[in-house]
């Protein structure tokens, strides 16, 4: 065969008594220096030197032929030997999840066809990782490494999945003759920071949520009439470094301060009587809203330690809120039977509850007045109607 031209130097030969294959130009150089050795035990004539000479080769000896789907003998090469040889490779990747507890797994050895870079198997084992790795221990970091892992192209076990399918042997041969791998693309050069960027866009997702389920925005109606307004006056009171009173015009202003008086007596009387409100009052931190419109008076009011107290005790304070109210609206000469009236009772994160009623100019136990408590972060949205200014609700008859 070789002296036919059958043969390459780079094709392979196994011979009886060796454990790997050989190429075949190291075969050949082999015999040749076998058949140069003198022997002693022949005569001068080198007869038997010449019929070693001409011996062929070993017994059992196969041949690895320049085809890539055939072997001597016949023997045809499997799918995966085929796809090796042309330049694929078989490629573990790792992936985690977590349930409390984390588990990190290998998964079967994908083969990556010639052609291909390894990016559809290396993505899809990684969103495992990135999707449901975090929620457990170790699961930050095993998440983090499985990804990382996955992104470098994975462990490379060719040699050790093809032995396992058709034997050492041929798995050699076949590993012998790889074509080279299909260098990353664009996508699998990129996947590290795309796998960065969908984990920091997941946790600040997280952390959007939480927030947002802690001061109550998840499942808010849509912003209606009014609510810029409300917002504008809300951030007042969120802004303010210490005690203040803020209102819409200058009686709104006067309103506020009347009522952040009357709301702080009240505040230390309730202090006496429960001890989750046992507050210094040089601490004590009051910062007040008021929207006085010719209908209606909106107040808002930040109550230190409401988010900490009691259901009755929160109740309570919210009595002595609508109570100061309507005793500030008395006070300032403003008010009329049928005036709208509403208390917004907040902590520094999140509003506690919204009262809302009529105004009375006689308060009593019977006759106080309100007609609805809302309670929750969610309460806020009742006080929106009430910030939307008068002559844009004239404006709004008219047509």
């Amino acid at each position: 065969m070789w002296a036919g031209g059958e043969m390459r130097a780079g094709d392979l030969v196994s011979m009886e008594g060796e454990q790997n294959w050989l190429p075949v130009s190291r075969f050949m150089e082999e015999r040749g220096q076998q058949s140069a050795t003198p022997d002693p035990a022949v005569n001068g004539d080198g007869e038997a030197a010449n019929a070693r000479s001409a011996a062929a080769v070993p017994f059992k000896t196969s041949f690895l032929q320049a085809s890539k789907s055939q072997v001597d003998g016949g023997t045809e090469l499997t799918t995966e030997e085929q796809a090796v040889i042309a330049g694929g490779r078989f490629v573990i990747y790792k992936y985690c999840w977590s349930l409390v507890v984390s588990f990190k797994h290998a998964s079967p050895p994908v083969l990556v066809r010639p052609g291909e870079d390894g990016f559809g198997p290396a993505l899809r084992y990684s969103l495992v990782s990135l999707f449901f790795g975090w929620w457990g221990i170790p699961g930050p970091v095993w998440a983090i490494s499985t990804m990382l892992h996955n992104a470098r192209g994975g462990r490379n076990v060719t040699l050790e999945t093809l032995t396992h399918l058709v034997g050492h042997a041929r798995a050699a041969a076949a590993c012998a003759r790889h074509q080279p791998s299909t260098p990353p693309g664009m996508l699998m050069q990129g996947l590290g920071g795309m796998l960065a960027v969908l984990s920091l866009t997941l946790w600040l997702g997280l952390g959007w949520l939480g927030w947002a389920v802690a001061q109550g925005e998840l499942g808010q109606p849509a912003p209606g009439p009014g609510a810029r307004e409300f917002e504008v006056a809300n951030r007042y009171l969120t802004e303010a470094k210490a005690s203040a009173m803020f209102g819409n015009s200058p009686k709104a202003t006067d309103l506020a301060n009347e009522f952040s008086k009357r709301i702080r007596a009240a505040y230390m009387v309730d202090a006496a009587k429960h001890k989750g409100l046992s507050i210094k009052p040089e601490d004590l931190q009051f910062s007040t809203f008021c929207e006085l419109h010719g209908d209606r008076v909106v107040f808002l009011v930040v109550l230190p330690g409401m988010n900490n107290l009691p259901t009755p005790v929160r109740h309570q304070l919210g009595d002595d809120a609508w109570r100061s109210a309507l005793e500030a609206v008395t006070e300032q000469k403003l008010g009329f039977a049928g005036m709208r009236v509403a208390v917004g009772v907040r902590s520094a994160g999140k509003y506690d509850q919204v009262l809302m009623g009529r105004y009375v100019r006689e308060f009593a136990p019977d006759n106080t007045g309100l007609r609805s408590r809302s309670e929750g972060p969610q309460s806020k949205s009742k006080l929106h109607p009430l910030f939307v200014p008068l002559e844009q609700i004239e404006a709004g008859k008219d047509d």
